[in-house]
């Protein structure tokens, strides 16, 4: 029944998975390695695969500064142009479907407050993503409707993401939190709105539920509004 509503409603639906492994050298340096998985399409596609790693360093109590890096591995769906020739509608361009290459670098800084029984925190970073061109995978139809091949130009793109949460302080297993995160470019790209939960399973492994919707305002990844379901897993050592 979900699903069919999604559908009507012309959102896709995924579910995104990730595994990540931390590792504290000090009070105030930590590093982490993490793998995800991503669908799309209503779990009929593999959107990314994708691979990080990140540095975070604590400059006080309640701020902190992080790197990253990420290789993006992902689908970049079919697309089509048209232009209109004698007053007739004729395809212009088509970009074929296929897996292309994304490393995405970023720099953030993080403040946290404690209040009785929320934490909140601000984050602010900058992420710059670069697609590499990928050969023969678009055609071009205008001259005399014979189409030939040529590649997909390499882009790059600066993003601002703010992202503010508020969790739920609790020495239980479960700690709640909710956030809002929005992307600006040249305007503003995209919302991201999470609910979700934090399973404290040890001291060195925990889970990770949400619930994740997707507005989008400027698509240049292709990636449209999304409904997603993420899960996540985190060994500390």
């Amino acid at each position: 029944m979900a699903c069919g509503g999604l559908r009507a409603q012309s959102d896709e639906f995924g579910i995104w998975t990730e595994l990540s492994v931390e590792k504290k050298f000090s009070k105030t340096l930590s590093a982490a390695v993490s793998v995800e998985n991503r669908t799309r399409n209503n779990l009929q596609n593999v959107d990314r695969w994708s691979g990080a790693v990140s540095v975070d360093y604590k400059i006080a109590k309640w701020l902190k500064a992080g790197v990253g890096y990420s290789y993006l591995y992902d689908y970049n769906p079919e697309q089509y142009t048209f232009r209109v020739k004698n007053g007739e509608t004729q395809l212009n361009k088509r970009t074929m479907t296929y897996f292309g290459s994304r490393h995405r670098f970023s720099v953030s800084l993080t403040a946290s407050h404690d209040f009785a029984f929320v934490t909140a925190s601000l984050r602010e970073r900058w992420q710059y993503t670069y697609r590499p061109s990928v050969a023969d995978k678009r055609m071009d139809y205008q001259h005399e409707d014979l189409g030939y091949s040529y590649p997909v130009k390499g882009k790059g793109k600066n993003v601002w993401r703010n992202r503010l949460q508020l969790k739920y302080k609790t020495k239980d297993m479960l700690r709640p939190y909710v956030s809002v995160e929005s992307y600006v470019a040249r305007g503003l790209d995209k919302m991201r709105y999470s609910a979700g939960t934090e399973i404290k399973l040890s001291k060195q492994h925990s889970l990770d539920a949400a619930y994740l919707f997707q507005k989008t305002y400027d698509d240049d990844w292709n990636e449209g509004n999304r409904h997603i379901i993420a899960l996540g897993y985190t060994c500390k050592f």
